[in-house]
């Protein structure tokens, strides 16, 4: 059988101390080290999360404001190309009225020639007619 004496209780007693003694200088500080690293941790990952959100959200609004300013210069782009067109029609329509007015010109020009030419021609054949009639008859004809 065992024997039960006073180093038992001793023990027991000195057990309980060292217990005691080794919660206070060993086992809470290292739960509370514990605990710290368990919180700092959590809070870099919050962080890290928070972060990345951050990081989305910025990522957004760089392409949407790179997208407003593509379309900004898509529609300046346009508005000069329209701008160009609308210039070359008016050059264009401008150039057609003056070649319309130079050909208008040629043309009543040429009318012109043409009918002191006929004038020309018709008194030079009278002239002619008379000079081979004369020719012919040996005679001069009034």
């Amino acid at each position: 059988m065992i024997s039960l004496d006073i180093s038992v209780a001793y023990q027991v007693i000195l057990f309980v101390v060292l217990l005691l003694i080794l919660n206070k200088v060993l086992f809470q500080p290292y739960l509370h080290l514990l605990e710290e690293r368990e919180r700092k941790t959590t809070g870099a990952q919050q962080e890290s999360a928070d972060l990345e959100l951050e990081g989305a959200r910025l990522r957004a609004q760089y392409e949407e404001k790179i997208a407003q300013a593509q379309a900004a210069g898509y529609a300046a782009k346009e508005a000069i190309l329209q701008d160009g067109r609308q210039q070359r029609e008016r050059i264009l329509g401008q150039a057609r009225e003056e070649a319309k007015r130079t050909l208008e010109s040629v043309r009543r020009e040429v009318a012109a020639a043409m009918e002191r030419e006929r004038r020309l021609a018709a008194t030079e054949a009278v002239a002619v007619a008379a000079e081979m009639v004369s020719k012919i008859l040996g005679r001069r004809v009034a």
